[in-house]
């Protein structure tokens, strides 16, 4: 009788969790993710010339940057300038009162940043506005 007691001991269920090796792969994951978040690219890298910003009160603001690579981005989406015009036009369709604001970097040729404009006016957008950075 002993020995089938002694059974019965073995097969009682454990009442402790190990969860070492769970706290292990967390740590892990926290570190990556602390390497890796620095380098998520969050829009487009552009350095805004200095002047006084004045605030926009308009409830639809469209964003267009131009990197210093001279690529438009419309929204964070690259696009060419046809497809820019498209997109504004169907824009200011939906709503008359919408208002375009051009992030372009301080570095780029006038010209490209002429184009932008020019597009925007051409798809019917009065309302327009460059994007600077404070004077330090």
């Amino acid at each position: 009788m002993r020995r089938r007691r002694k059974r019965d001991n073995d097969m009682d269920p454990i009442g402790d969790i190990n969860v070492t090796s769970l706290v292990d792969i967390m740590m892990a994951l926290l570190i990556i993710f602390i390497m890796v978040a620095p380098m998520i690219e969050q829009g487009i890298d552009v350095t805004l010339p200095t002047a006084e910003p004045r605030k926009i009160d308009v409830s639809n603001v469209v964003t267009i940057a131009i990197s210093s690579n001279e690529r438009i981005y419309f929204e964070n989406q690259r696009v060419t300038l046809a497809d820019l015009r498209e997109r504004l036009e169907n824009i200011h369709a939906s709503d008359a009162d919408a208002a375009v604001l051009i992030k372009a970097d301080e570095e780029i040729q006038y010209g490209r940043v002429v184009e932008v404009l020019d597009a925007a006016r051409s798809a019917g957008i009065s309302r327009l506005a460059m994007a600077t950075k404070p004077a330090e």
